[in-house]
């Protein structure tokens, strides 16, 4: 079982996140999934991954990503803080954690990307 902190211990920077709707949704890391279930606290879409669960990288955890700190992503969307990290270094396209930061910062900031995720 996961020790999470109190949800009251993380407050959204930029959120709330709406989950997408669909039974079909486009993962940034692993192409088209298909929705499989949904996780509880935000009934945020579920596809399975090497035998696991997980939630589909896309629309509003993509956005939290970028925003949110990765204790609070980590917490509503029930993964540990080491697969945020392996979703921000994917990404940002960086093979070093020390420039995930200022990576997505620049990314943010980018047209195309501020255009499909805000």
């Amino acid at each position: 079982m996961k020790n999470y902190p109190p949800a009251s211990k993380y407050r959204w920077v930029a959120g709330p996140y709406v989950p997408p709707a669909g039974d079909v949704l486009h993962d940034e890391m692993l192409g088209e999934v298909e929705v499989l279930g949904h996780s509880k606290k935000l009934h945020w879409p579920l596809t399975m991954y090497r035998g696991q669960l997980i939630p589909v990288l896309c629309d509003g955890l993509v956005r939290a990503i970028c925003e949110e700190t990765e204790q609070a992503v980590a917490h509503y969307w029930e993964v540990t803080t080491n697969i945020v990290n392996r979703w921000r270094m994917s990404l940002s396209g960086c093979k070093e954690s020390a420039r995930v930061h200022t990576a997505l910062a620049l990314k943010r900031y980018d047209p195309d990307f501020r255009k499909k995720y805000y």
